[in-house]
């Protein structure tokens, strides 16, 4: 392992932030999640129904956004050239403040806007948390998706051992 390679918990800057490219959600990306998850509510699944509605459409799944979220974020650079991703993470430890304040539709481009809102050392050496805040955002800058996501990452190794 190269130690200047991984993004450390000691690299993180609170208020730093990243974007990720675009990405646009299609027709099979709903139906898969349909498939997958076993959820056929007809207002993510029938297009006839869906016009019935208030939004004149289906809408998509609002995990959905979560979902491809987690995909966009596992490619965004952080510090070293690293994703986060990595070797210096240990767990994932929850979402909090979970909103979807906007309709998310097929067709929409959706990119995800992270930043590091704050991090601390945990008890036990060698580890810390960061807690970023997590924003969906669609082509026209509506946010149809934000939370609070707290991960722990080893803390940079002093003896070059990981």
């Amino acid at each position: 392992m190269n130690k200047n390679t991984v993004a450390w918990w000691d690299d993180a800057i609170v208020g730093d932030t990243r974007v990720s490219f675009g990405r646009t959600i299609t027709e099979a990306d709903l139906i898969a999640l349909c498939g997958l998850s076993g959820s056929y509510v007809p207002l993510h699944c029938d297009a006839e129904y869906a016009k019935t509605t208030v939004f004149g459409q289906r809408v998509v799944n609002a995990q959905m956004s979560m979902v491809i979220a987690a995909g966009l974020r596992a490619s965004m650079i952080w510090y070293n050239g690293d994703t986060f991703c990595g070797e210096s993470m240990v767990a994932f430890l929850g979402f909090d403040k979970v909103r979807f304040p906007a309709p998310l539709f097929i067709n929409d481009t959706i990119h995800l806007e992270i930043t590091i809102l704050s991090k601390r050392l945990t008890s036990k050496p060698g580890r810390g948390v960061i807690t970023f805040e997590d924003h969906v955002v669609k082509q026209d800058g509506t946010i149809v998706a934000q939370w609070e996501r707290s991960m722990m990452f080893k803390t940079k190794p002093t003896d070059g051992i990981g």
